[in-house]
């Protein structure tokens, strides 16, 4: 079994502004994102990520996701 952890203040905020510059930059969305914790474990050749994120962004962002998701 290998196992990743992603705890490191810096690396984190790192990884959230790189997220952050690509949902703006691939899809128009301007989400600001801050990444808590990532944890990765590869076990049998399946792989499970558990992603602990906070996300903020206007109620016009939001509803433009759902609309384009079609939820809305």
């Amino acid at each position: 079994m290998d196992e990743v952890k992603i705890v490191s203040k810096f690396t984190r905020s790192v990884i959230s502004k790189l997220i952050k510059a690509m949902l703006h930059k691939k899809l128009g969305y301007n989400v600001d994102i801050q990444l808590n914790g990532v944890n990765v474990t590869i076990m049998d050749g399946k792989t499970h990520v558990h992603l602990d994120i906070d996300a903020e962004l206007d109620k016009d962002e939001l509803v433009k996701i759902l609309k384009n998701i079609g939820l809305n």
